[in-house]
């Protein structure tokens, strides 16, 4: 009888629920709008394989065209995009960008490039940079393989007038420019197809410091866990109109005990929590091409052990509340900490080791740890054991102190 009785009531509040248009928008619609918009914020706006772009301010100041083609030559790594200064003051003018912090990084072309090139003599570019910012690093080392490649068209197009001037003597202006321009064009066909290149691998599992794949790796788990928390909890105002209204009493004519009541509610709170996970993660790996891991058994225990430990911190909160609004209120605040704090707003592994340490003190934080273990490290089941147990244990000591706290009215 017990178990009639538990079922019946999951049952009653599973078809409640499921009838509720503006309850399903909330467990299936908002979760996949804040999967997309959180997705394309961690991705940097760019697909994996997109190439990421950096402004670099630039003063050229060449009075010959040597000076355009290494303009041309950086625009072609695909890297950097161009903000040029025009005037006799583009030198001072990219100085005062740069000192005043209004841009991050300058390349000023001294007036003399194209002479100093034509005569053989060395040049040198100024590059001002804001050492408070990531960018200068990426324009500094794109403009200086840009530069790596010119010098080693140059130098091959001096070394061919040496050898023909050593086996043929001087060539005229005429062919020495010829000559120039054809081995020019053949370095630069040679170097855009190297001879040896280096292929990085990621193989094994990462160290659990290091920053897990970001994207849609990171914002598919997190907007899942969140909701799923955000949802769960706001449930626990129907216990409260329950008990006050009395519908259980009149839905039960014999006595129920206040544990079977609690096994209901986290019952029906389990099967809503564990169908909008998995129609989640379905949802991402179809529309978003998320990577779940390699196994789906420790996936679904990860997924369980969270989806418990909600359900029996939602019905806590439905004991222990006197009215709906302060459930709801309760609920909300709750919900929010516990996704700042652990880390389904941003990794845990980019915060500081205190932050850490408080994000370990509540369930999303280890869930979110077994979800990047799974997605991002390829751990197995055996591996993400310590984060589920730790879930269990919250299931557990939510779900015995809801059973405690809970009074009929």
């Amino acid at each position: 009888m017990p178990v009639k009785k538990a079922y019946s009531i999951a049952a009653m509040n599973v078809r409640l629920l499921l009838s509720d248009r503006s309850a399903l928008f909330w467990l299936l619609a908002m979760p996949i709008v804040f999967t997309f918009v959180a997705g394309i914020a961690f991705s940097g706006g760019a697909p994996d394989d997109a190439p990421v772009r950096y402004a670099l301010t630039v003063a050229n100041m060449d009075e010959g065209s040597r000076g355009e083609e290494l303009l041309e030559a950086i625009l072609r790594s695909d890297e950097i995009d161009l903000l040029m200064l025009e005037g006799e003051k583009a030198r001072e003018d990219a100085r005062l960008l740069i000192e005043d912090g209004d841009r991050s990084a300058a390349l000023v072309i001294p007036r003399d490039y194209s002479e100093k090139l034509t005569a053989q003599d060395p040049v040198e570019l100024t590059f001002h940079r804001n050492p408070e910012r990531m960018n200068p690093l990426v324009t500094r080392q794109a403009v200086e393989r840009a530069i790596a490649k010119l010098n080693a068209e140059e130098l091959a197009g001096r070394a061919i007038v040496d050898a023909h001037e050593a086996v043929r003597g001087t060539p005229s202006a005429k062919k020495e420019f010829e000559l120039a321009q054809a081995i020019r064009a053949f370095v630069s066909e040679e170097l855009e197809r190297p001879s040896m290149t280096v292929a990085v691998e990621k193989l094994g599992r990462s160290a659990r410091s290091e920053v897990p794949d970001m994207g849609f790796q990171h914002s598919s788990p997190a907007m899942a866990l969140m909701f799923i928390l955000l949802n769960g909890l706001m449930l626990s105002s129907m216990l409260v109109t329950e008990r006050r209204e009395k519908t259980l009493s009149r839905l039960l004519t014999a006595p129920v005990r206040r544990s079977e009541i609690v096994i209901a509610n986290l019952a029906w709170r389990f099967v809503v929590g564990t169908l909008q996970l998995w129609f989640l993660i379905g949802f991402g790996a179809l529309a978003f091409s998320v990577d779940w891991g390699d196994s789906m058994l420790a996936l679904a225990v990860v997924g369980a052990a969270y989806v418990a430990a909600v359900a029996g911190l939602s019905v806590l909160i439905g004991s222990l509340s006197r009215s709906s609004r302060r459930a709801e209120t309760l609920s909300l605040v709750l919900s929010l900490t516990m996704c700042a704090l652990g880390g389904l707003w941003w990794p845990l592994e980019i915060t500081p080791e205190a932050y850490q340490t408080v994000g370990h003190l509540i369930p999303t934080g280890w869930a979110m740890d077994a979800m990047h273990n799974l997605m991002s490290r390829g751990y197995s089941l055996a591996g993400v054991m310590p984060q589920v147990l730790v879930l269990i244990g919250f299931a557990v000591g939510f779900s015995a102190a809801a059973v405690a706290a809970f009074r009929y009215e």
